[in-house]
């Protein structure tokens, strides 16, 4: 992957000032639940509508900030991640031309496709999502953590205890999936060759008589990619399931014991609201780096695919010709 950074030399100024705006957007999103207990303990719970009005026109100014940092963001992303496929594809390209019979024929002409197209376009999302969600993530989901321990550290335990569970719950199912993923990209070049194969000698197929043949390599190859498919789904099915559910069991903790302290006199409730809030903060944020791993996971082997395509020297060279003037 650190092969393809000089692609981005050109759009450094991008890749260095997404990130902080979109840290910009994450600082004000953590914000935002102190604001909302500030609303229900003073503003509600006292019964003055002028504090209530006031500070949701503070959450209005910070929503607005923070959409304003994730559009410039998201435009410099996507300014720099074209830029940065389209360099790949021209180099891909350039190379590809270079290449002899010999080369074509071990690579494939539908293999060559997919990594010039989809494979690149893999890469071009792990750039997008570099800039956009791999400072914001993890920043997101330790300031939650850390603003809930300063609220009330008794409570601040219950998302010290569940964040590391639903990590473990992430690296199990991601562990297991990603390699599907790569065998996936594999079963995609197979389509691609027996769909070439099948469209361009159609003629000679008919001719044979061979087209109950063909239709059966193509349903193999189809067969083969959704078993593939499906063992990915089966696996990122019970993401959702179980990380919601220890959520949702931290919730109710909260809600427990937060009882409890608000009788006391410990917390107040527009705290506990509050560290709801940054309980469901921390938990988008782990899903948010569970997909980054998938998705760096799959622009790893694209990038390897397409490396491949680079580090191939030619069996062929042309020869250049000097004119002798005589």
């Amino acid at each position: 992957m650190f092969r393809f950074l000089p692609y981005l030399k050109k759009y450094r100024i991008y890749v260095i000032l997404g990130p902080i705006f979109k840290l910009i957007e994450a600082v004000f999103e953590l914000i935002v639940p102190i604001v909302t207990s500030l609303i229900i303990d003073k503003g509600v719970r006292q019964g003055d509508l002028t504090y209530v009005w006031h500070m949701g026109g503070v959450l209005i100014g910070l929503g607005a900030v923070g959409l304003g940092s994730a559009l410039i963001c998201q435009k410099f992303a996507s300014i720099a991640s074209l830029g940065f496929g389209t360099a790949v594809r021209n180099q891909m390209y350039e190379k590809i031309n270079t290449f002899s019979h010999a080369e074509i024929d071990r690579f494939g002409t539908p293999s060559l496709i997919t990594r010039i197209t989809n494979d690149v376009n893999q890469l071009q999302q792990a750039v997008a999502l570099l800039i956009r969600l791999v400072i914001r993530a993890p920043f997101l989901a330790i300031g939650a953590v850390i603003a809930a321990m300063l609220i009330d550290w008794k409570l601040g335990l219950i998302l010290l205890v569940a964040t590391p569970v639903i990590a473990l719950i992430l690296y199990m199912v991601m562990s297991r999936s990603v390699p599907f993923y790569k065998k996936a990209q594999k079963k995609l070049d197979r389509i691609s060759l027996v769909s070439r194969e099948g469209l361009s000698g159609v003629r000679v197929i008919r001719a044979f008589s061979k087209q109950e043949e063909e239709q059966q390599r193509f349903e193999q190859a189809a067969s083969e990619q959704t078993e593939t498919a499906i063992g990915v789904g089966k696996l990122t099915a019970l993401l959702n399931p179980l990380t919601y559910a220890v959520m949702n069991l931290a919730v109710v903790a909260i809600l427990w014991f937060g009882g409890y302290r608000v009788d006391s006199g410990g917390v107040s409730q527009g705290n506990v609201i509050a560290l709801v809030n940054y309980m469901t903060q921390t938990l988008l944020a782990l899903i948010v780096v569970a997909n980054l791993v998938v998705t760096f996971t799959k622009a790893a082997a694209s990038a390897s695919r397409v490396n491949e395509i680079l580090d191939t020297q030619p069996a062929v060279t042309e020869q250049t010709t000097r004119k002798i003037e005589v």
